[in-house]
């Protein structure tokens, strides 16, 4: 009798004795039902160039924007819900073999464990912990507070919400139908004078489906976090609030469903 074998390659994940996850037919990479606020603004691109990675490039007027999304009915999670927020800015990644242009990941929190781990270990977005209200819809407007330890983290708002014609939704579907993003898969090394053990670019696709959109005014609201309010976060959270807001754009309301396992379109390391 042999002790468990090492797997070499696929998709086993810690604790990955116990081998991979269970499948089932049932399971996809499709979240059926999604509610998404976007809210960009216009903000400083040297302070913002800090927090981006050496191999990637932003505009000089960039716009970072952050984004909710309530999801719900979660194929891969037997048709359970949790809600997100990320913080993004399109960047151009400029290696030796690939040049692409896409949503650059800052930060992501989610409400439940099971995504967070997974898009973590496995596809290096760069995901944590948060307690992320439902939307709460008053007439044209909507807002979502987020906060960890009890503390506040976030407050966003969109107001004076105008339904788009479902003509002009159809064609933003066509053209917004697949999204490319960035994640920087980095696992720092036990010892932490050494190189990190993996610190790789990825890309991700996404499928996109809307079947409502409307716009009106965004709101952001940062809170400053000490670090006895949040030890771990704090000084991701006072980076991102340091980040002035100079100019806001156009806020978005959508609700669609999101494919985030797209077999012809599979992640893939960038070199």
């Amino acid at each position: 009798m042999t002790n468990f074998k090492i797997p070499k390659n696929g998709n086993s994940m810690m604790p990955f004795n116990f081998g991979p996850r269970d499948t089932d037919p049932r399971s996809s990479g499709w979240y059926r039902d999604v509610s998404m606020l976007i809210i960009p603004y216009k903000t400083d691109a040297e302070m913002l160039r800090k927090l981006i990675p050496e191999q990637f490039k932003i505009s000089d007027e960039p716009t970072v924007s952050v984004n909710y999304a309530r999801n719900k009915d979660i194929d891969w999670l037997a048709g359970r819900n949790y809600n997100l927020i990320s913080v993004s800015v399109e960047a151009i990644f400029s290696g030796d073999v690939d040049e692409v242009t896409a949503s650059y990941n800052l930060v992501m929190w989610e409400n439940l464990t099971d995504p967070i781990l997974t898009g973590r270990e496995m596809q290096g977005i760069p995901k944590i912990y948060a307690d992320i209200d439902d939307i709460s819809y008053d007439n044209n407007s909507a807002n979502v507070r987020m906060s960890h330890f009890t503390s506040p983290i976030l407050d966003i708002a969109i107001s004076d919400a105008a339904r788009l014609d479902k003509k002009i939704v159809d064609g933003i579907v066509k053209e917004k139908a697949y999204m490319k993003s960035f994640g920087y898969r980095y696992i720092p090394n036990v010892n932490p004078a050494l190189p990190p053990v993996v610190a790789e670019p990825i890309l991700h696709n996404s499928q996109n489906i809307f079947t409502e959109m409307s716009l009106g005014k965004g709101l952001v609201n940062w809170h400053s976090s000490s670090w006895e309010q949040n030890p771990t976060q704090s000084h991701i959270i006072n980076k991102l609030k340091r980040l002035p807001i100079l100019e806001y754009e156009d806020a978005v309301m959508t609700k669609g469903a999101t494919n985030l396992f797209i077999p012809d379109k599979p992640s893939k390391i960038l070199k």
